[in-house]
């Protein structure tokens, strides 16, 4: 299990850190909700009600602690 940190970058920014490198980084927008966006390699996979959809590398939340929770499994898995 990845030992996960959380870095604040006032005042819309979020970033998972693991031993000290930013994995994911977590934003607010401007329309609501939240994007979290791999900055390596990984990414979210497709959406349940769109099975044929391509993985992409970013992900929209509705909240920052549904989208911290989603990176924090990700991570752990």
């Amino acid at each position: 299990m990845a030992d996960i940190t959380w870095d604040h970058s006032p005042p819309t920014t979020w970033n998972a850190m693991v031993n000290g490198h930013a994995v994911c980084s977590v934003k607010r927008k401007d329309i609501g909700g939240w994007t979290a966006a791999w900055t390596d390699d990984r990414l979210w996979p497709a959406p349940t009600h769109l099975p044929r959809a391509t993985p992409q590398p970013t992900r929209f939340f509705g909240s920052l602690e549904e989208a911290k929770l989603a990176v924090e499994q990700v991570l752990a898995a």
